[in-house]
């Protein structure tokens, strides 16, 4: 009973190093997944267009490989760029959806920097409005985005950062018969990020 005993002890002794150091891995494999938040301004870069910026919002989620690179997914809506043209009111808002991949790399204690980039499928509605009557039209096209920022990591699982991204968008069918144009969206903006 005793042998029995001491050599359980010992085995418990031996292994438990390998158990804290896997217990210790899945849970920093756990907060390689994120959720981030953005709100911000953004500033339509086309000619024509008097109104050229609006309200830039976004959510992404995604996990990182090792806390440095990795996958996200995400939506975002770019505000909405207007012209006035006499009593003619011209529009358009695009919206995406976004899959790409994404980096943090921590340079000095909780300072980090970030970047992004990928494909974005927009759905953009553009609009004439004169007087109470509006009309609308939609367009769904390909493009991509990419960012970076830099930031501070408030605790283990939150951060904030400012961030600089550009989302290249499209407007129109680009057929034979139809004009498509293209357009730069800045949007500079504030994000929360946190981990699981």
């Amino acid at each position: 009973m005793n042998k029995t005993l001491l050599s359980a002890v010992l085995a418990v002794a031996a292994l438990s190093p390998f158990a804290a150091k896997a217990d210790d891995a899945s849970s920093n494999q756990l907060n390689n997944f994120f959720v981030t938040g953005n709100l911000g301004q953004s500033n339509y870069r086309v000619g024509g267009i008097s109104d050229k910026s609006d309200v830039f919002q976004s959510v992404r989620f995604g996990w990182r490989w090792n806390n440095i690179v990795g996958a996200e997914a995400g939506f975002t809506s770019l505000g909405q760029a207007k012209d006035k043209i006499g009593n003619a009111t011209i529009g358009v808002q695009p919206k995406a959806v976004l899959l790409g991949v994404n980096a943090k790399y921590d340079f000095y204690g909780p300072w980090f920097v970030s970047g992004h980039a990928g494909y974005l499928r927009s759905r953009s509605v553009g609009s004439v409005t004169v007087g109470d009557v509006r009309q609308t039209e939609r367009s769904w096209n390909n493009g991509w985005y990419g960012g970076v920022g830099v930031g501070y990591n408030v605790t283990q699982n939150v951060a904030l950062a400012i961030n600089y991204d550009n989302y290249h968008v499209k407007y129109g069918r680009g057929g034979s018969n139809q004009s498509q144009t293209n357009a730069n969206v800045a949007a500079y903006s504030a994000s929360v990020e946190y981990r699981f």
